[in-house]
């Protein structure tokens, strides 16, 4: 599990759905949450959970479908969630998150290798720019000599020069912009492989939606604080 100070980022930051673009800051968001926390965030995640969850699909009953449940029924046992519509429910809400993060698991692979094969090609690029920018430098030099040497030097040979000269400088100046973009690159990639959710952690998964959503109670433990002097109409819609 990744847990780090920007892996919990404020919800407002978030976007309003959730779905395998969003999945990763909702996730990090969940897993990384110290109780006691904002009631409007508490709020605004049980909103995001249950919306996604009452459009999610059924999923079709095959062998590993039911393993699948089987195996986080003994989890939410263990964890002491008695309610039986409050256990299917989150039974529900886990298996959505398995079929986010699978579909979330493959776009960011998809966008790993594309990320690879652009570096790839900056380098490839680069490597150009400077055999390329040597060689018309050493043309243009040479073309110079010769410019230089003749008594009554023709337009061809100036104009070749030139050419010569524009075609080096083309080159080597598109060095310092492969530079900016390669390291672009590495950065972008560094995020993806920093951040990306590698696995989900069931248990901590579990017992962060479980009291989120007010389905378990743990005696010392204050999901949030509510201030009797503030209002939240707004929030009206949430479902609990």
């Amino acid at each position: 599990m990744q847990k780090s100070k920007e892996s919990a980022a404020p919800l407002h930051e978030l976007a309003t759905h959730l779905g395998p673009d969003t999945f990763e800051p909702l996730y990090h968001t969940l897993v990384g949450l110290k109780f006691p926390v904002d009631v409007a965030q508490v709020l605004e995640l049980r909103y995001l959970v249950n919306h996604a969850v009452d459009d999610f699909p059924e999923q079709p009953d095959t062998q590993d479908y039911r393993e699948f449940r089987d195996a986080l029924q003994t989890a939410m046992d263990s964890f002491g969630i008695e309610n039986k519509r409050h256990s299917d429910r989150l039974l529900r809400i886990l298996t959505m998150m398995r079929d986010l993060h699978y579909t979330y698991s493959i776009e960011t692979r998809n966008r790993e290798t594309q990320l690879r094969d652009q570096m790839n090609a900056n380098r490839r690029a680069r490597s150009q720019s400077i055999r390329y920018g040597m060689f018309f430098t050493f043309t243009a030099i040479i073309s110079g000599i010769v410019w230089l040497g003749l008594v009554d030097a023709g337009w061809p040979v100036k104009l070749v020069t030139a050419g010569f000269a524009v075609l080096a400088w083309t080159y080597l100046h598109a060095i310092p912009g492969l530079d900016r973009d390669s390291k672009k690159l590495e950065r972008q990639l560094n995020d993806l492989l920093r951040h990306r959710v590698k696995s989900i952690h069931w248990r901590m998964l579990i017992q962060k939606l479980s009291l989120v959503l007010g389905y378990k109670r743990i005696t010392g433990v204050e999901v949030f604080r509510i201030d009797s002097d503030l209002d939240y109409p707004s929030h009206s819609h949430v479902r609990h």
